[in-house]
């Protein structure tokens, strides 16, 4: 009866595990399978990052919803799609996720002030200024303009929310936030 040598076995799978082609063929697999183009079947649960993203965006949206914004500010600020994953180092992948639609909001005064260029940030952040309230028609009605508008921080709480309980389990290291 012919008998298996395990040791050599594993040693050579070893050695070439730490092979330069071992390590490729690692990192080529390893690609494919968070860019979504192989589906491993195991007891865990392995997450590409566009289903990262998508759970990222259902948990913005569920801070948006519990902002305490009016319902024609979440409509606005409620479509929200992500890109494509791009690698950008060995398994490491970045996606962009990103608000659609028309940011930007008219003044009472437009040809003084000309507009607001994003309510996303202006929703987020808030705004707290000294100047004059202007006066102008809104709609069909006259009205004042809001020199103070609280932030909700709804992007921020949204990050912490992933971050506290989902990152684990979809692969998040990082949420970066740019222009908010």
């Amino acid at each position: 009866m012919a008998s298996i040598n395990m040791d050599s076995i594993l040693a050579k799978a070893k050695a070439h595990m730490g092979s330069s082609a071992g390590q490729s063929k690692v990192n080529t697999v390893v690609s494919k399978v968070m860019l979504g183009n192989i589906r491993l079947q195991s007891g865990g649960t392995a997450h590409t990052p566009e289903e990262a993203a998508s759970k990222f965006i259902e948990v913005l949206r569920n801070s948006i919803n519990s902002a305490g914004l009016s319902e024609g500010a979440i409509g606005a600020v409620s479509n929200i799609e992500h890109g494509s994953a791009h690698s950008i180092g060995n398994n490491t992948y970045i996606i962009g996720v990103y608000f659609v639609g028309d940011m930007t909001r008219p003044s009472l005064d437009e040809a003084k002030y000309g507009g607001i260029n994003d309510i996303v940030a202006l929703f987020n952040n808030g705004v707290d200024h000294t100047m004059r309230p202007v006066h102008g028609l809104w709609h069909g009605m006259e009205t004042w303009s809001r020199t103070v508008i609280p932030g909700t921080h709804f992007i921020e709480q949204a990050v912490s929310d992933f971050m506290g309980n989902y990152a684990s389990e979809y692969n998040v290291i990082n949420i970066s936030v740019e222009g908010i």
